[in-house]
């Protein structure tokens, strides 16, 4: 089923249709292809400045390249159109480039001080309203929005512009406007029409590249919906890849051959953006009416999204994405995309749901994934330019830019990531391992030292609750009233007093285990090391290969499988090669072992998926030391995630660059 064009666009003068577009949504894109594909028109109009012309015309021509359009002028602040492939202005030139059709730019340069804030129902709605009702309500909400003089002034400069050509025996025309334009641009074009007092040139127009970094500042769309629109618009959609190709890669050094690197560079990079982009365009789309073809659909791009940023976050951080945190993150888009009055959330949407269902690294794997947009590199033939916010970057100077053309999307968006490093050059990286030894991030031995505290103290309370009794008032007030359980009888109309049991004594080691690595396979680095200092204490410890995560020079990344904490430093043998412990049958029982013979308090503490084996029990029994097991589940997952991940650095003089690549 096609679209019907009186609806969507409408004669406003016999040769003249005007059709409404709301500004850079790819959700529109397709509406305005489809309406040039059944018109054939002579000519596209759309609503530009008559001095951009050349540079417009560049920048369609450069697609799927982004471009950025920037015209200075003394006084003024500058003006930016960013050419993407999702805007719907951009949709038009490129279709008239492709079919030779003439290009006309008809919005008079009018100094143009007032910047709209219409508010118009999401594109997205159009899967479910249908195009034509869509278009009507977004062309009526839209024109009886308030305007004002110089909004007059554009709207009769352009009806003049698109009236003159008619005039030069050009039709039929189908011009692109902003849908508040759309019905008094029409109304104008059955008046008389007459030049319009505007500016004729501009003196300072340039035309630059757009680095891929500031593409997720200057669109309202995430990158991989125009990537999408970039695949399905031509109607040939490459072969789809195998879902592992759209994780995330790690960069690895194989051990004792810090010559060779595999996964992270630049290559492998590509390979996995071109396979995300590509996958995405499978999975990211739905079948419409226009045209009855397939159009990028953003509900199914999210459910992409998260899909390749909770499996990316699982291969960097070994902690898997429960089912429940991927009902929350889609409940919690959805919600707050209604409060922002949009149908679907967006890339910012996204990273702030991964964030508050996982952590800052699911925040970024999500991130990563949404702005995947293959076809833009660093450089290109023509100069980079990088926006952040509002400024814009030049590389000799920064400027301050108004985006005249941009009705509906407000500001660029800030989003809520921690920014990760990577490398073009991973060879730099291996330079760093000089193999002078290696040392531990102090911001992360902060953190374990006082988790470690804090299970101490648990594990002393929760023996102490256990040897407290409480008791009706008879002769005896014992260690005092109990105040909780006076008040739960308090219809008895008596009074309780508690007995504190026998002092439990101290905790002295402490054995956390996050997987039992049951295969022995999955966390096969084993290391026991000193603390550095008094307030540290040695550890024993056994984690996935750090050889395997380069995260920066010099620096590694893994997870803990399992660790041991003893106190005070200094004391610590190899325990990975201690004979006592041959008859451990596991990593666990190795650590758990451990901890008895080098606890010098009485209580041992140890936490984990499973309560230890009866005869680790007998063998704390017989050192005369008492094992105080705290379900692992007993735990805030959010600390566990904390905790979990560390690094180690090829050296101590790493710590000073350390918290740049850290994450």
């Amino acid at each position: 089923m096609s679209i019907d064009l009186d609806v969507v666009a409408p004669e406003a003068i016999p040769g003249v249709r005007i059709l409404p577009v709301v500004h850079e949504r790819v959700d529109i894109a397709p509406v305005v292809r489809q309406a040039l594909e059944v018109l054939q028109p002579m000519a596209v109009a759309v609503e530009l400045p008559t001095t951009l012309a050349d540079a417009a015309r560049t920048a369609v021509a450069r697609l799927p390249l982004m471009s950025a359009v920037i015209s200075e002028e003394p006084g003024e602040d500058a003006l930016v159109w960013i050419v993407s492939p999702g805007d719907p202005l951009a949709e038009g030139l490129r279709w008239a480039n492709e079919n030779d059709r003439e290009i006309l730019l008809v919005d008079p340069d009018i100094r143009y001080a007032h910047r709209r804030h219409d508010q118009l129902p999401d594109p997205h709605a159009m899967h479910t309203t249908g195009t034509d009702v869509y278009f009507e309500v977004i062309r009526s909400l839209a024109g009886s929005a308030a305007f004002d003089e110089r909004d007059t002034l554009r709207e009769q400069g352009m009806a003049y512009h698109l009236q003159r050509a008619k005039n030069r025996g050009i039709s039929p025309i189908i011009c692109l406007l902003g849908a508040a334009h759309a019905d008094r641009v029409a109304e104008h074009l059955t008046g008389p029409t007459a030049p319009p007092l505007a500016r004729q040139r501009r003196s300072n127009v340039q035309l630059r590249h757009l680095h891929p970094e500031s593409l997720t500042a200057v669109l309202p769309d995430p990158p991989l919906a125009h990537s999408v629109h970039e695949h399905l618009r031509s109607g040939d959609l490459p072969p789809e890849p195998d879902f592992s190709a759209t994780v995330a890669p790690r960069l690895d050094l194989p051990l004792g051959a810090l010559t060779l690197v595999s996964g992270g560079r630049i290559e492998d990079r590509a390979k996995r953006a071109q396979a995300l982009a590509a996958f995405a365009a499978h999975h990211g789309c739905r079948a419409t009416d226009v045209g009855g073809g397939q159009v990028c659909d953003r509900a199914t791009l999210a459910a992409v999204v998260w899909r390749v940023g909770a499996a990316s976050y699982s291969v960097q951080t070994r902690n898997e994405v429960k089912p429940w945190q991927r009902r929350m993150f889609f409940d919690f888009t959805r919600r707050y995309a209604r409060i922002r009055g949009q149908l679907i959330g967006g890339l910012y949407e996204w990273v702030v749901g991964a964030r508050g269902v996982g952590d800052d690294n699911l925040a970024w794997e999500v991130f990563d994934a949404a702005r995947c947009f293959p076809w833009q590199e660093e450089t290109a033939e023509i100069e980079t330019a990088r926006i952040e916010g509002d400024l814009l970057d030049l590389g000799t100077r920064k400027v301050r830019f108004r985006r005249r053309f941009m009705r509906v999307k407000q500001r660029p968006i800030a989003v809520p990531v921690k920014n990760r490093v990577t490398t073009d050059d991973p060879g730099e990286w291996l330079k760093a391992f000089s193999g002078e030894g290696i040392c531990s991030y102090p911001p992360e031995d902060i953190v374990v030292e006082d988790w470690g505290r804090h299970l101490k103290q648990r594990a002393v309370s929760v023996l102490s609750a256990e040897r407290t009794r409480s008791e009706p008032f008879t002769t005896s007030i014992l260690d005092g009233i109990d105040i909780r359980e006076t008040l739960l009888h308090l219809q008895d109309g008596r009074i309780w007093v508690r007995e504190q049991g026998r002092d439990v004594g101290a905790a002295g080691s402490v054995v956390m285990i996050f997987d039992e690595d049951a295969s022995g396979s999955e966390f096969p680095y084993m290391m026991s090391w000193l603390g550095e200092h008094e307030q540290e204490s040695d550890m024993a410890l056994y984690a996935t290969d750090p050889l395997q995560q380069v995260v920066g020079p010099g620096i590694m990344r893994a997870t803990y499988g399992g660790f041991m904490l003893t106190y005070p430093p200094g004391r610590l043998y190899d325990v990975w090669r201690d004979p006592d412990y041959r008859a451990a049958r596991s990593k666990p029982e190795v650590l758990l072992m451990a901890a008895i013979d080098y606890s010098i308090d009485k209580l041992v503490v140890h936490v984990g998926p499973h309560p230890p084996a009866s005869r680790i029990r007998d063998y704390a029994t017989a050192h005369a030391r008492k094992i105080v097991y705290l379900p692992l589940g007993s735990l805030s997952p959010v600390s566990i995630r904390n905790v979990r991940g560390f690094h180690i650095l090829a050296g101590r003089d790493k710590r000073e660059i350390a918290k740049d690549y850290v994450w």
